[in-house]
């Protein structure tokens, strides 16, 4: 078993205290000579897979090469988890625990993945005189890592969703849920920060539930409806362009827009009934103890309805999207989801909450796993057609 510990020389270090009176919780802020990052940090904690393939990688791994001396300044850089941090004379020493499976889904780097590969790929080709630096940022005492993560790596191409809602794109979403009680709780503009729901947040549930593009043909799954909320937007935005410069209706978040209402009241009940279900299923097994359940509360994020725990994303949305099996070519319900819901409930909370612990009890793995997509899938399917046949 191995110690994960880093001692990293900074070029400058500052600790700064949480706001609150009487945490003791510090955030670390330090810019780190790129030559000096470890090249060993685990990556497990990230929700979001690197792909160095795309135009933003590039651009990053050209500003590293770049001699500018802003890579730190045009860069974001990279938010770590870490169970203690210490100043040791102009270092950080950096704890992340043992490389166990516990371990790694809690400490390692957050945010800054591919700015993390950038620097690993290309820093030895870096001019002798070319000194770079990335800002570190490190948290410790975490309380909801997946929450945490999903937060930090949701962000999207600047003003991309201002532009499209000045572009109004968005209006038949709006008309979808016009009758609904969080219509007005929608955020569709830039920093609408007295708003709770992000206008993503819709196109992710759409997303999960594409019948045209992961239909029961398909060898993918909607996983980036949990871990891609940039190329989440960006597939809405094509398909919007598409269909406008077709002059004809073939945009199929045209019609998941009808279903949003459903879809909503159905994520919600799927977080509100999982507690339940699991004790029954597993004759008292204690929810709360499952990698990814907050015992904390909260609400449910469109209905509001009070919740006894708050459960990551990674364990709601691989159940949700088994659901498009329900959704005809025309885009309706063949059968009420929340009927099948009741049916199904026990195998697929068993599905995900077993998928997640042989992944290392790691939400955001599970969240990830096109296996247990495609399980749950073919359960929602399975029992579609049993439904059926029992009307016949």
């Amino acid at each position: 078993m191995k110690e994960l510990q880093f001692n990293i020389p900074a070029a400058s270090i500052v600790r700064i205290k949480s706001p609150y009176v009487g945490s003791n919780n510090y955030i670390w802020h330090a810019y780190v000579n790129v030559m000096n990052m470890p090249d060993n940090i685990p990556t497990e904690v990230n929700p979001r897979k690197t792909n160095m393939n795309t135009k933003v990688a590039t651009t990053m791994e050209n500003g590293l090469l770049k001699n500018d001396q802003a890579f730190y300044k045009k860069n974001r850089g990279i938010l770590l988890s870490a169970k203690t941090v210490t100043d040791n004379m102009g270092a950080l020493q950096i704890d992340m625990g043992q490389d166990t499976d516990e371990d790694l889904s809690k400490y390692g780097i957050l945010d800054g993945g591919h700015t993390y590969r950038a620097i690993l790929d290309k820093r030895s080709s870096l001019d002798p005189e070319n000194i770079q630096f990335v800002h570190l940022e490190i948290m410790t005492e975490i309380d909801d890592i997946d929450g945490m993560a999903s937060a930090r790596n949701s962000s999207i191409q600047v003003n991309d969703k201002a532009i499209a809602e000045l572009a109004h794109k968005f209006e038949f979403v709006k008309n979808a849920i016009a009758n609904e009680p969080f219509k007005d709780n929608i955020a569709y503009k830039q920093n609408e920060s007295d708003k709770d729901i992000d206008a993503v947040d819709l196109i992710r549930l759409m997303f999960a539930m594409n019948f045209k593009k992961y239909g029961e043909d398909s060898l993918k799954q909607p996983i980036q409806a949990y871990s891609g909320k940039a190329q989440v937007l960006k597939d809405y935005l094509n398909e919007f362009d598409k269909a406008q410069k077709a002059q004809h209706p073939n945009n199929p978040y045209e019609k998941l827009a009808l279903l949003l209402p459903d879809i909503a009241k159905l994520y919600d009940r799927i977080e509100m009934d999982m507690p339940k279900v699991y004790r029954e299923s597993t004759a008292g097994g204690q929810f709360g103890r499952i990698k990814g359940v907050d015992t904390k509360g909260g609400f449910t994020k469109y209905s509001h309805e009070k919740l006894d725990y708050q459960i990551s994303t990674g364990l709601i949305f691989p159940i949700l999207g088994g659901f498009r099996a329900l959704i005809t070519e025309d885009g309706e319900w063949s059968v009420d989801p929340l009927k099948v819901w009741k049916n199904v409930s026990p195998k697929m909370v068993s599905n995900t909450i077993s998928m997640s612990r042989q992944l290392g009890n790691n939400p955001q793995s599970a969240g990830k796993s096109i296996t247990l997509w495609a399980q749950n899938y073919d359960t929602v399917e399975t029992a579609k057609i049993k439904l059926t046949y029992t009307r016949k």
